[in-house]
């Protein structure tokens, strides 16, 4: 599974993985079925271990009964497949491989499998820093290759090391040990160019706690003194590393982010505060299996746009026990901790019964303590539960009598595992029922078809029509977006974000009239959100995504302005601190001379968070230029640019609207401060750059001015002449006169300064976070991570 990539699909690093794995289960869990029947060994063996996840899963079974969006709960979305439907698939596999790998020969077979294919993911990874591209999607300088999260494969290598320390310990041949070696060095480098500070820590504690455990449990000092000393040098050298990590070695490579411990630390504070508030809420059974985003849209912090739009869409609390906490309540997180608690005993208890030696039980400690400490920075997800349920399922057959060979008499294989399967009491076997197998199959091809082939057809229909679109082919993308839309999924919303991006730049790029079908595609778009938000009517991204659908095309499809206005006031209903709701609404309103009310809601966003520093530049547009308070949007604007989380200046004319609030409030620093904006924007829109400089001129700042003149004249030959007389010979005291003196010239368009002009954005807010510039602000899309 970690090797399954298929470019052709959304998501294709999580979804298509995950659509393989299923089909698998789903193409061999029937015959394991019947294999139950027919054969009473091969049944699953009562183990502690076992029950406690049978038992979460029954928690987590009814906090999707319970769930605020119980949809979303059972199938998860397509970015993240996190939903009940698809963990049962874990369960199916965890089943079936604690019930028929049985030995520690059969298990090793599988961990060396398994860790050659970890090699060649670390190999992917590697090849990424040289070759970006490799894999179609760009990577960044933090890798995570065929997991293309870099936090997914930093915790995947985590649990690949500790098997490649557990067949070491247990003893391999000189051949399989330089394999061993190799495979190390790869899933190490492939960690640190990871770049994951959560799964670092997670390591760490990983490597404390198997040296404490194997020196305590080990009976031979020597053993003893070289794990507590290899344990140490550890941590000496990353001590080392930390302190010079300021020197250019260490800043020049990539450990130098696992040096950096401050890290985003603000966000995931706020979304551990809001899980908390949920689970207050709802404490018994939460919120519902993968509805957090729910609870986060509801309980947002205004505070949390300070640190970008990047920050303001979770849809996990990023710690797996607050996640537990508010999506599953107490019930939840009891059979959550149930199965940690259940798993040490289980060792503690093999061990004291000498079925596993020090080495096993001292890794068996180790890689779940490792697991779960990365896990509270992060979340769990499918690249995690691969490793995390094959781990349970090596920890529940290993605890086992039969997994490791009875000690001889002489002593001499007390630390060898079983070569051989232990003798077993013949059983009779009972016939294979083919009707009923049959039968089975049956079902399972129809689950398989419509869960996993369809959704697939849908996905690859749906990134097709969209790679068209960005080739010029509008007929072509709108056919197969008509396809997609035809294939039943539980996955629309991705459907809705790409339709509505792509008809939104249609319009914005003047290229309706190549579609003579446009309509026909905004009504399709506008059918697929509306069967969306029926199944999810409290998720606020679609709903947001819908309200800019229909704004920005309120002036070619007059009959859906009520149900634009409707759409916003639902987002913000579901997210009623949002600002970049408030933004889009006001811009409506404005766009409809509903100028008190866009000033109302801008003035409501402002005060969510007064250092945001985007909600304040908003509120001054409208203050300055539509209600002609010049003092109080002069104040506001200026203000702006001074919070904790300042406004961005974007192009020329945010400049020259900054100036000419540094006029009215007669602020010359403020004024000064802003030249090398100007030179950074020098060359756009001369007659707004003449206008920052006439501000000057009125502002008796007549250095700042020629400076702002001169930067023109550089750009522009005809501006040069016409401002000879004042630049060069000096016959001109001030713009307008040079102007007159060589009126014999093309006078260049001097507009009006910076104006608020409303319009609707060129493209919708992205899939997990949003671009939500309704008057001039903006985020990028969240990596997710």
């Amino acid at each position: 599974m970690p090797l399954a990539f298929f470019p052709v699909v959304i998501f294709p690093f999580v979804f298509s993985k995950l659509l393989f794995f299923q089909t698998l289960i789903g193409l061999t869990f029937p015959a394991y079925l019947v294999l139950l029947w027919v054969d009473p060994q091969s049944r699953p063996r009562w183990a502690p271990l076992y029950g406690a996840i049978i038992a979460y899963f029954l928690a987590v079974t009814l906090s999707v009964i319970f769930a605020v969006d119980p949809l979303r709960a059972w199938w998860g979305n397509q970015e993240r497949m996190n939903g009940l439907f698809t963990l049962l698939h874990f369960v199916a596999w965890l089943s079936m491989t604690v019930s028929l790998l049985k030995t520690w020969k059969q298990w090793k077979k599988i961990l060396l499998f398994e860790i050659c294919i970890s090699a060649l993911m670390a190999i992917v990874a590697l090849l990424q820093k040289p070759y970006p591209t490799l894999l179609r999607f760009p990577a960044g300088d933090r890798v995570g290759g065929l997991l293309d999260n870099p936090i997914y494969m930093a915790a995947y290598q985590i649990f690949n090391l500790s098997f490649i320390l557990l067949i070491w310990l247990k003893g391999v041949a000189r051949s399989t040990k330089g394999l061993l070696i190799i495979c190390a060095l790869l899933d190490i480098s492939a960690f640190i160019a990871a770049q994951s500070r959560g799964a670092l820590v997670g390591l760490a504690a990983g490597v404390v706690v198997f040296a404490v455990a194997y020196a305590l449990m080990t009976p031979h000092k020597k053993t003893k003194f070289v794990v507590l000393s290899f344990a140490a040098l550890l941590f000496i050298a990353y001590g080392l590393m930390f302190t010079f990590r300021d020197t250019a070695l260490i800043r020049g490579s990539g450990l130098y982010r696992l040096t950096d411990i401050k890290g985003t630390t603000k966000t995931r504070l706020i979304a551990w505060d809001i899980a908390w508030q949920g689970f207050l809420e709802r404490p018994l059974t939460g919120w519902g299996f993968d509805n957090f985003h729910i609870l986060f849209n509801e309980k947002y912090h205004p505070e949390s746009l300070r640190y970008g739009y990047y920050e303001t869409w979770f849809d996990r609390a990023h710690n797996t026990v607050l996640d537990a906490l508010s999506m599953t309540g107490i019930i939840g997180s009891v059979t959550f901790f149930s199965i940690f608690g259940t798993l040490f005993y289980s060792v503690y208890r093999a061990y004291r019964k000498k079925w596993i030696d020090p080495e096993i039980a001292s890794i068996f400690c180790a890689l779940p303590i490792a697991y779960f400490v990365q896990n509270i920075f992060v979340f769990d997800q499918p690249a995690g539960f691969s490793m995390s349920f094959f781990m349970y399922a090596l920890i529940i057959r290993a605890t086992t009598s039969d997994f490791m060979q009875p000690r001889a008499e002489d002593g001499t294989s007390a630390h060898k595992l079983a070569a051989t399967t232990p003798s077993t009491t013949a059983v009779q076997l009972r016939a294979v029922p083919w009707t009923a197998l049959a039968g089975l199959y049956a079902l399972f091809f129809l689950i398989i078809w419509r869960t996993s082939v369809l959704p697939a057809r849908a996905s690859y229909n749906a990134i097709a029509a969209n790679n068209y679109f960005s080739a010029g082919l509008y007929r072509e993308a709108f056919a197969l977006t008509k396809r997609a839309a035809s294939f039943p999924t539980p996955y629309t919303d991705e459907q809705t974000f790409l339709n509505s991006r792509n008809l939104i730049a249609l319009l914005q790029n003047g290229k309706l009239d190549q579609l003579p079908e446009w309509k026909d595609w905004y009504q399709l778009s506008k059918d697929i959100t509306l069967r969306h938000l029926s199944e999810h009517p409290r998720n606020t991204h679609p709903h947001f995504i819908y309200a800019n659908l229909l704004h920005s095309f309120v002036t070619t499809m007059p009959q859906d302005i009520s149900t634009a206005e409707q759409e916003y006031l639902a987002a913000i209903k579901t997210s009623p601190k949002r600002q970049q709701l408030y933004f889009g609404l006001g811009r409506f309103y404005l766009e409809h001379d509903k100028k008190q009310a866009a000033y109302e809601l801008f003035r409501q966003a402002a005060e969510f968070d007064q250092e945001v520093g985007e909600s304040r530049w908003f509120l001054g547009l409208v203050l300055m230029f539509e209600l002609n308070r010049n003092a109080d949007g002069a104040r506001e604007l200026s203000a702006a640019v001074k919070t904790l989380s300042p406004y961005q200046l974007k192009n020329i004319r945010d400049v020259a609207t900054l100036a000419t609030a540094y006029e009215i409030l007669k602020d010359p620093i403020g004024y000064k401060q802003l030249l090398p904006r100007v030179d950074e924007f020098s060359g756009s829109e001369l007659g707004i750059q003449l206008e920052i400089a006439r501000i000057a001129e009125r502002m008796g700042l007549m250095q700042e001015r020629d400076h702002v003149l001169q930067t023109i004249s550089k750009s522009n030959s005809d501006a040069a002449q016409r401002l000879a007389p004042l630049l060069v010979t000096h016959t001109a005291t001030s713009i307008d006169a040079s102007f007159k003196q060589t009126a014999s010239l093309v006078v260049p368009a001097t507009p009006p300064p910076a104006k608020l002009q409303p319009k609707a954005d060129s493209n919708p807010p992205p899939r997990v976070a949003t671009t939500s510039r309704p008057v001039g602000g903006g985020g990028g899309p969240r990596v997710r991570r």
